[in-house]
Parts: structure tokens; C-alpha cells; sequence
């Protein structure tokens, strides 16, 4: 295991190059689940992730009656404690570099408002809006990733565990179009990364009319089924899945040289 030391980097002094890894090719174990078909069956929702966590739920991809997906992945994160997972999602988010080292591939851009950089320049990320661009298959998606707390999904952080949660609204047309939860829970050679993702379940815009007719355009499955279907839910968990096992290659190493107490 990695020893953890906490140490202030100043932004200037960065290189890191030496974290800009190729991507690998994925286990075969996790190209298998990928190749097998969407499970038809009803899921637990995002508001009782506590249930849900503790399912044995096998990885992959379940789809409901409404047409709402569930995507079920799962990393074992060797010599990544939970405390590094969080240092993670505060320290990358407001530089597109960082960003592109978590998927040097289909990661294109990350940005922040001025209110989530007050927030990330205190190691903070609950409460931020993370402004992206990435690629999921062959499709470039705008998203914006709203973090939020883990009460919200039934769930709290302990010492031997952290739930990393968010909303996920398609930049283009302001649509809620999914829900994630990263919860990572310690192991002894590391930690377990259990990643769901809801795709579809409550849609909704914040615009009180828009949200009217997405609400109910969204009951009409044919047109549901033209935002999300089961193509776009297996690129998403390929994408975890690559994401994943390769933040875990380098986060020790990263965490270990730029891991800080106080502030970035």
C-alpha cells in the first residue's frame, strides 16, 4: 500500500507528464460483460443508493419498464484508498490537463464557473458544477456534472468509505439526463469502486414549462428512445470501465506528489 502524505504543490510547479498514460486494452472478464445483452428488469432508484450498495448486483446493464437504464460497473482500485478518490474529483476538476488524464482519449475539456473554482480552491467539490466535453462512443457530449451530497442518495461518507454523487444535464437543451454514484468502500489491498449510473430516470429542466413537456415527452417511448437506448447505455459502461482502471494506474503516484492538507 501506498503511504499517504499530504503535501501543498502550487499549480505552476505541475508536471505531468509522466501521468499521461495510454490507454490499455480492457480485461477480458470486463470485455465479456460488456457483450452481454441489457438485462430487462426492474432497479433501485438513486434516492435509496443504501439498498442499492448493498445488492449483489452483477455489472452491466438493466433496463426497466419506462425505458430508464441502470449501468452497474465495477473497479478494484489497487493501492487507492477512498480519501485519494476524493482528493481526485476536487483537485481535476477545473483544468482541462487534469481532466485528460483520467481518459486521455474521449476526455476533451473541463471548466468551471466562478463560484465552483471558490469552492474547488478549497479541495471542495460538492456543490460545484463541472462543465465538460467528452466523448461516450463515437458521440461528443456537453455535460454538465453537478455534485451533490450524499444524504441526497440516502447515503453518508464514513471512515472507510466515500459516495461521490452528482446530477448529469446535457448542456445543449438544460435536460437532467442521468444520475451517477462512484461509491468506493476500503479494501485490504486498496479499495472497491462500485460506479452506478441512471440514465433516464426523472428527466426534468428547470425551466418550469420546458419541464412540463419533457416530463411528459419522456412517458412516449419511441421518443424516449431516441435520447437514450441501449447502444448509448454500453458506451457508457465502457467508458467506466476504461476511465476507472486507468485513474487507478496513476492516482497513487499523482496523489502521492500532489496530495495537499488545506487548500490547491
Amino acid at each position: 500500500m501506498y503511504k499517504i502524505e499530504k503535501r501543498r504543490r502550487s499549480f505552476k510547479a505541475m508536471n505531468l507528464s509522466k501521468y499521461k498514460l495510454p490507454i490499455e486494452a480492457l480485461s477480458k472478464k470486463e470485455k465479456k460483460t460488456i457483450q452481454q445483452k441489457v438485462i430487462e428488469s426492474e432497479f433501485i432508484d438513486s434516492n435509496d443508493s443504501s439498498e442499492l450498495i448493498q445488492e449483489a448486483i452483477d455489472d452491466g446493464i438493466y433496463k426497466n419498464r419506462e425505458q430508464s437504464y441502470l449501468v452497474k460497473c465495477t473497479t478494484d482500485m489497487i493501492d487507492v484508498a477512498p480519501e485519494m478518490i476524493g482528493w481526485w474529483f476536487a483537485w481535476h476538476l477545473p483544468h482541462s490537463e487534469r481532466y485528460k488524464l483520467w481518459h486521455p482519449r474521449d476526455h476533451i475539456s473541463a471548466t468551471l464557473k466562478e463560484e465552483g473554482i471558490n469552492l474547488q480552491l478549497k479541495g471542495q467539490y460538492i456543490g460545484v458544477d463541472s462543465f465538460v466535453e467528452e466523448y461516450i462512443g463515437n458521440k461528443l457530449q456537453k455535460l454538465q456534472i453537478s455534485f451533490i451530497e450524499p444524504a441526497l442518495f440516502g447515503l453518508e461518507n464514513q471512515e472507510d468509505s466515500i459516495a461521490i454523487c452528482a446530477h448529469v444535464t446535457d448542456v445543449n437543451n438544460g435536460v437532467q439526463v442521468a444520475k451517477l454514484l462512484h461509491y468506493v468502500l476500503k479494501t485490504d489491498k486498496g479499495s472497491l469502486m462500485k460506479s452506478f449510473f441512471w440514465m433516464g430516470s426523472d428527466l426534468s429542466h428547470p425551466n418550469v414549462f420546458k419541464n412540463f413537456i419533457v416530463r411528459n415527452l419522456s412517458k412516449i417511448q419511441l421518443i424516449k428512445g431516441l435520447l437514450l437506448n441501449d447502444d448509448s447505455a454500453r458506451n457508457l459502461l465502457i467508458h467506466c470501465y476504461e476511465e476507472m482502471n486507468h485513474l487507478r494506474k496513476f492516482l497513487p503516484d499523482l496523489y502521492q506528489e500532489f496530495g495537499y492538507q488545506d487548500s490547491i
